[in-house]
């Protein structure tokens, strides 16, 4: 799904990342989450989360910064300085990118699910 988006994203304008967004991912992401969305409550790091993470950094991060780390390798840089400092390896936040979006993450997919399903009773 993200190497489909990331394929996907530099055909489109920009003003259509968050369409792209709902219809690839958050609607697989959606589909049966109150019945099985009890296996990722309690986990703060599974692969699901982590999987829409990576895919909102793709569509919504900074895309200049990405490049900027992938421009050079470790071949074009001079003898001694091959090594990458740990401010290559810092991911960007992706909290600021859901409250500004206003995208839920899966856990609170999953409460919000959980609590329309409730209501339907």
């Amino acid at each position: 799904m993200v190497g489909a988006i990331c394929r996907i994203k530099h055909s489109m304008p920009s003003e259509l990342y968050s369409k792209l967004y709902n219809a690839l991912f958050e609607s697989h992401l959606s589909y049966g989450m109150s019945v099985w969305g009890v296996a990722i409550k309690n986990q703060a790091n599974d692969k699901l989360f982590v999987t829409q993470k990576q895919c909102i950094r793709i569509l919504f991060g900074d895309l200049r910064t990405y490049l900027d780390k992938q421009s050079t390798c470790a071949r074009a840089r001079p003898y001694g300085f091959q090594k990458l400092e740990k401010s290559y390896y810092v991911r960007e936040h992706t909290k600021p990118i859901f409250n500004r979006l206003k995208i839920l993450t899966v856990q609170s997919l999953f409460k919000y699910h959980c609590i329309a399903e409730f209501y339907k009773i």
